[in-house]
């Protein structure tokens, strides 16, 4: 038997569980992740606050449907697409990601957040690039981007260290000379970074 969840006269059925609070729902053929807060009142709250600063922010992320404020679950858009650390295991991203990738990071600096610009943290899909955590911090300083996030983005050392710290095989042949990468950086930044 399929398991159903109903929120504010919306009955969901879990397709499965992503996480441990969040699940992948249907309704009415469409499909949407659940949250589930529980007794975490103030994540509950963390997350409202920060699904609301990231909307108007200009930051693409998905979009919150609704949310329950006496349960403390939140529907939220299913993005189905190719997550952005996967595509670079499989080469270099193409130029219109990082174009996407250097505006959110603008975004959210214009409006003073600091988000985890980590590849596995986007996916990219009809064009747009979705930032999927509900969260950020105070921006303080563009070094962290510069410095270490941006390396992350390219088949760099970085890039391979970053992988095999979580447990990922990628193929190292495809790193590039420390110039190279630094050429390739240094132009995308020239041409994008604002």
């Amino acid at each position: 038997m399929v398991e159903e969840i109903e929120i504010k006269r919306k009955v969901y059925q879990v397709v499965e569980q992503i996480g441990e609070r969040t699940f992948k729902v249907e309704r009415k053929g469409e499909y949407f992740f659940l949250k589930k807060f529980d007794d975490d009142k103030a994540g509950f709250q963390d997350f409202v606050d920060c699904e609301h600063r990231l909307r108007v922010s200009g930051v693409t992320n998905p979009k919150c449907f609704l949310y329950d404020k006496n349960l403390r679950w939140a529907v939220i858009e299913y993005v189905e697409g190719d997550n952005c650390l996967d595509l670079l295991k499989e080469g270099s991203l193409s130029e219109q990601i990082l174009e996407l990738m250097f505006k959110t990071f603008w975004y959210a600096r214009n409006d003073d957040m600091e988000l985890d610009m980590k590849p596995d943290n986007f996916v990219y899909t009809n064009g747009k690039l979705y930032y999927l955590p509900f969260k950020y911090k105070r921006f303080v300083s563009k070094d962290n981007f510069v410095q270490k996030d941006l390396r992350l983005w390219f088949f760099t050392k970085e890039f391979v260290k970053y992988c095999h710290d979580k447990g990922i095989d990628v193929d190292q042949s495809l790193v590039k000379s420390d110039y190279e990468t630094n050429k390739n950086m240094l132009l995308m930044v020239a041409k994008h970074y604002r």
